[in-house]
């Protein structure tokens, strides 16, 4: 064989190792990645059964809920509402948000309760049934807000099985770990809401977040939870990603920055404003509690509690 055909067929065999390589890395990240846009080979997402999907939750419609038997009984005790945030660095913005709009002053005590870099395809790294037993244990709450989802739009490893993102099996696992929070909170008395993730700026990881609220909002529709969107409040008038929004209704409309530069998250007023609407949902729900019961809300200067440091705001 002359030198330049031995050097050509070498150069041939190589690409194709380093072709194979490129391949078995992009197999890799599409399982296995998730959590940040683009971090993963966007294949096709299976859709969300329309059987489950479509489920109506004529719960969502309610402005107010009647109480759980935890809220009911700080209601009649003339104690503060005791509320726990629990999720991921979402759910961590959510408390932020629903912190600067339910005040101490009102009869309300919000706890920082979220972790970031969790969810339920993390079980490996943080079980969140324990977790969130362990912090109940450590924080009895009457209200539970919940947000998960940011960091799943990945495929679980489940007793030697890998399961793709949105698969049948992927919905069965965590289908059954929702269904356990969700339990345990009640099994503790408290009122569960669950909050769904807002537009997100990369397409593709849209199109992934997309089918998490999707599935989210079927299966709270099955366990009979209200579930609160943030989606439509986070787009403009043609549905597209909005990062401006008209955080303040005090200032005529005018927009400001309410999303942060990695297109997932959002400012702090960002979270002031789309949290507004679940928070007045509970002040409606405990003020009639309250008026049912002939008791006022506690006066002000309740202690605040840990996981309650002050979180700057422009509302």
């Amino acid at each position: 064989m002359r030198p330049l055909d031995r050097l050509l067929l070498i150069l041939d065999r190589t690409m194709v190792l380093f072709i194979g390589l490129a391949v078995g890395a992009v197999v890799t990240l599409s399982f296995f990645g998730g959590g940040e846009p683009g971090s993963r080979a966007q294949a096709s997402i299976p859709a969300v059964p329309a059987t489950a999907a479509t489920i109506p939750n004529a719960i969502n419609r309610r402005a107010t809920d009647p109480m759980s038997s935890r809220m009911a009984m700080a209601v009649a005790q003339g104690r503060p509402i005791e509320i726990g945030v629990f999720g991921d660095s979402f759910g961590d913005g959510v408390w932020a948000g629903l912190y600067n709009t339910l005040r101490t002053r009102d009869g309300f005590v919000v706890h920082q309760l979220a972790e970031r870099s969790t969810g339920f395809t993390r079980y490996r790294s943080l079980n969140l049934l324990d977790d969130i037993r362990a912090k109940l244990d450590r924080h009895p709450v009457d209200i539970a807000v919940v947000s998960f989802g940011a960091n799943d739009t990945q495929g679980i490893f489940d007793q030697g099985h890998g399961n793709a993102y949105m698969s049948e099996g992927w919905q069965r696992i965590v289908t059954e770990r929702v269904s356990a929070v969700v339990q345990l909170l009640r099994d503790r008395g408290v009122m569960v809401y669950w909050v769904g993730l807002p537009k997100m700026r990369d397409e593709h990881f849209d199109t992934d977040i997309h089918a998490m609220n999707q599935f989210y909002a079927a299966r709270m529709a099955a366990l009979d939870v209200p579930y609160f969107e943030t989606l439509p409040q986070t787009v403009d008038a043609n549905g597209q990603y909005q990062p401006y929004l008209p955080v303040d209704p005090r200032n005529g409309g005018e927009r400001q920055m309410a999303r942060t530069n990695d297109g997932i998250h959002m400012t702090i007023p960002g979270y002031v404003y789309v949290m507004r609407g679940l928070s007045d949902r509970i002040r409606s729900s405990v003020a009639q509690a309250r008026a049912q019961s002939n008791t006022s809300a506690p006066a002000a200067g309740h202690a605040a509690t840990q996981g309650e440091q002050g979180v700057g705001t422009q509302s």
